[in-house]
């Protein structure tokens, strides 16, 4: 923990899988990595996310009795979306009203921010559907944020890690100006980075060599 009673990630802890592939080969993917880090011996499961359907799909059928957290940081940036859309001709409204949903937010008050919401009265048929849309995704995932919570547990509630791996093992290497890949190279590479940001390239030349 830090001085402020955040967790603090252990230093070259993190280990990284990935491919271009359907999300169903993934959960198989996370799922086995997951197993060589020791997930038979570990006391507690946690698997966070940005809130998408196919995460949780994931986590019910690889990690059953999971504790599920939606990132912290994905839920305010519904809470800003919304305010800006529902208050877009008062910006200072609109920054008010999302400064106190999020101090609720991170008390994990996600029925108190629901009656907000249900209490707004948009004119506009598109921001009705928004704010519906809104509603459903805090009402949906409100056992996944209950952060006050989960802090008190010594957990962590945001994805930041996850995120920057993204950027370092495919955006930096594959997403360039000018790069073309194929989806059979474009595996190639990402199975590279992540052996060899997880501190296991030895292994994957092995195996490699071995096949």
């Amino acid at each position: 923990m830090d001085e402020k009673g955040y967790a603090v990630r252990d230093e070259a802890s993190t280990s990284y899988v990935g491919a271009i592939e359907p999300a169903s080969e993934f959960g198989w993917r996370i799922y086995a990595e997951a197993l060589r880090r020791g997930l038979r011996r570990a006391l507690q499961v946690i698997v966070i996310g940005d809130g998408a359907s196919w995460i949780w799909n994931i986590a019910d059928e690889h990690f059953p009795g999971a504790l599920q957290i939606v990132d912290l940081y994905h839920a305010r940036e519904h809470l800003a979306d919304l305010s800006k859309l529902i208050f877009e001709a008062k910006p200072e409204r609109a920054k008010q009203w999302c400064a106190a949903r999020s101090r609720e937010l991170d008390q994990g008050a996600v029925e108190l921010i629901l009656r907000r919401m249900r209490g707004l009265r948009p004119p506009a048929a598109s921001t009705q559907e928004a704010l519906r849309k809104e509603i459903n995704y805090f009402a949906t995932n409100k056992e996944r944020m209950r952060y006050a919570t989960f802090r008190a547990q010594g957990l962590f509630v945001g994805s930041g890690v996850i995120e920057a791996g993204c950027r370092t093992i495919v955006g930096q290497r594959l997403k360039e100006s000018g790069m073309y890949w194929s989806v059979r190279g474009a595996n190639a590479i990402i199975a590279r980075r992540c052996a060899e940001l997880s501190g296991r390239l030895e292994d994957f030349w092995a195996a490699r060599a071995a096949s």
